[in-house]
């Protein structure tokens, strides 16, 4: 972590505007103090990340969610030591599917089955007609209208639509 740290602080010295220090002279330990805790933040996240991603890329490893990072030791003056879980994507082998075998089944359909299907659904589904616009509607009818609904003589969003349909019941 120390050399890590070390760049950063590198790497910030030169952009760093303190009282009492002409820019990019100020002292590694005032940075420190000063800097510190975000600067330890900041590179512990980028190690993570830079030796998370070249550990998964070296074992051919294909994540299938975030890694679980689990640190273990850390710190300014230790060596980062953490475990990383994570759930692999399965390996899965193509296999030809020409010597695969199946049993093949025809189905054969009496005809007066079928005809008893279809004048059931016939009966289940409503087939409704266009009345005169005059025709008061009654129990069973499906009415199609469009409406502006408002609040205190105000439309509002959604308060809106356009052919709408439904059945009286």
């Amino acid at each position: 972590m120390n050399s890590y740290m070390d760049k950063k602080y590198e790497e910030i010295k030169g952009t760093v505007n303190l009282k009492g220090f002409r820019p990019g002279k100020v002292p590694v330990e005032v940075l420190k103090r000063q800097f510190g805790k975000a600067v330890f933040s900041e590179v512990l996240d980028k190690v993570l990340k830079d030796s998370t991603t070249k550990a998964l890329e070296e074992n051919k490893i294909k994540p299938a969610g975030q890694p679980k990072l689990d640190l273990k030791t850390y710190g300014e003056d230790k060596d980062l030591e953490y475990i990383i879980s994570v759930t692999e994507f399965p390996k899965v082998e193509l296999k030809s599917i020409e010597n695969i075998k199946f049993d093949e089944y025809t189905v054969k359909i009496d005809e007066s089955e079928t005809e008893k299907r279809i004048t059931e659904i016939a009966k289940n589904t409503p087939s409704f007609k266009d009345a005169p616009p005059e025709t008061k509607a009654k129990e069973g009818d499906l009415v199609s209208f469009d409406y502006t609904a408002t609040v205190d003589e105000k439309s509002f969003k959604g308060g809106e639509g356009k052919k709408y349909t439904i059945n009286l019941r």
